[in-house]
């Protein structure tokens, strides 16, 4: 439950809105969340010039602000889509109309799974139907070729490539409990009898035992291909219970670019992954959504250099971090939700982050009720925040804080934090470890930064 105890005026992107009472506590709810992104007009937009120091990651496209200390990247889907992407093949998948023998060049004659389509060699524009695609339907691991696009065919609603098993067949095996075999090896159950404020379901134990199961609302075992769950309210397993498969769900390895909008990963070992080894590796994302991550898994993880676009995109309701970058990437997050995520007990998972020479510029995020700090970046990353908020973290201790650079000794990562707006209900705003280093301007705060750390804060 996250509270708040004095009116928070928010600025972002090109909006302006306050919440919040200074007599009493409110929870900030979805309704709320949804508000911090509703966009109210602006004017006087000048050219935003980064700091002079600032000389990792030149931004692919003009960022803007006015006097009101307000931030817009002047950044267009259509533009991130590859060169002659008119000109590629088309290839159209249907998972309630479709078939994998199918030609697949047309609405008449679709695919009926995204693999079907990502599988073929070579440059290709899929076009998928707004609807759920479950395990057998959806992207499953494939790794395509080329320069690829994927996206719906039309505007009426996302694409969403879930994880999950349909058509179970329930076993009662005590009161309450109930017993499945799924087609390959699931681990994850979320029930959406109720939502949290970021639209998620509520996450269930994972317990060594059926026996454990049986006197415990909420949990499951796996074994095998089987699966014991105990459903909440002691009901039989309905449509609002979701089993997800524990293997892949969206992944990208190919050096070449991806181009992917308005879809919603949702399960899998990790909702999306890409890993690339070699330099020219491009990932781009529009309105997309990444949640229900395998336990010890992130939303979205993207490992080893290339560049990675992320716009108006949500990760949240994963096991660890939200959003999560390693080994010499390169990466834009332009206007994400990175909140509610983290369930572990380490306190250390984060909405967004970065690992290992990284270099990321963030532009009007919001990142909050995250298990750990909400952002945290370390060994050696370069990161510059411009205009964004942060608040409620769910750690405890030195954890409970909404920025942090560093991780230990010798860790050089740096920040250059422009603007930020520190929304309270964490115990700390900024601290750093190490030799990291926080370079700093103009916020509004709510929470003292970590006191042994100041020093190494310093002034723009």
């Amino acid at each position: 439950m996250l509270n708040y105890f004095r009116p928070v005026c928010v600025a972002i992107g090109i909006l302006c809105i306050c919440i919040g009472s200074a007599q009493e506590s409110q929870t900030l709810t979805k309704a709320v969340a949804d508000q911090l992104y509703s966009p109210r007009g602006r004017s006087d937009w000048m050219k935003y010039t980064v700091p002079p120091n600032w000389t990792y990651l030149n931004p692919p496209f003009p960022i803007y602000a006015n006097p009101l200390g307000e931030f817009m990247a002047d950044i267009h889907p259509e533009a991130m889509k590859p060169a002659n992407y008119a000109s590629f093949p088309r290839y159209f998948v249907d998972p309630i109309a479709g078939a994998d023998s199918n030609a697949g060049t047309s609405r008449d004659a679709p695919f009926r799974s995204i693999t079907r389509a990502l599988s073929i060699p070579g440059n290709k524009w899929v076009l998928c139907r707004p609807t759920l695609y479950d395990f057998t339907t959806g992207w499953r691991g494939a790794m395509p070729t080329g320069d690829v696009l994927v996206e719906p065919w039309d505007d009426s609603g996302p694409v969403i490539s879930s994880g999950q098993f349909i058509n179970l067949s329930w076993t009662q095996i005590a009161p309450g409990t109930y017993q499945t075999r799924c087609s390959t090896f699931p681990d994850n159950v979320i029930d959406e009898t109720t939502v949290d404020q970021w639209g998620n379901g509520r996450r269930y134990q994972k317990l060594t035992s059926a026996t454990g199961v049986m006197s415990t609302p909420g949990s499951y075992y796996v074994d095998g291909k089987n699966i014991t769950v105990h459903p909440l309210g002691n009901r039989a397993p309905d449509a609002k219970l979701t089993v997800y498969s524990a293997q892949a769900n969206g992944r990208y390895m190919a050096l070449g670019h991806l181009f992917v909008r308005n879809f919603e990963f949702r399960g899998g070992s990790k909702p999306f992954a890409s890993i690339t080894s070699q330099p020219g590796q491009r990932v781009m994302f529009a309105d997309c959504t990444f949640r229900y991550s395998l336990e010890g898994q992130d939303g979205f993880s993207m490992e080893g250099p290339g560049l990675t676009v992320t716009y108006r995109c949500k990760a949240t309701g994963n096991f660890n971090d939200g959003f999560d970058y390693i080994y010499d990437r390169q990466f834009m997050e332009i206007d994400n939700i990175g909140s509610g995520n983290g369930v572990s007990t380490t306190e250390l998972d984060n909405g967004t982050t970065c690992h290992h020479r990284c270099h990321g510029i963030l532009v009007n995020g919001l990142y909050a009720d995250n298990k750990g700090r909400n952002v945290h970046n370390v060994y050696d990353s370069k990161v510059l925040m411009i205009g964004s908020q942060l608040g409620f973290s769910r750690g405890a201790d030195v954890a409970n804080a909404d920025l942090v650079a560093g991780a230990g000794a010798n860790d050089n990562t740096e920040i250059w934090a422009i603007q930020l707006k520190f929304l309270g209900g964490s115990s700390y705003a900024r601290g750093t470890n190490g030799t990291a280093r926080i370079w700093s301007r103009r916020h509004q705060a709510d929470a003292p930064d970590i006191a042994a750390l100041t020093g190494s804060i310093r002034p723009i």
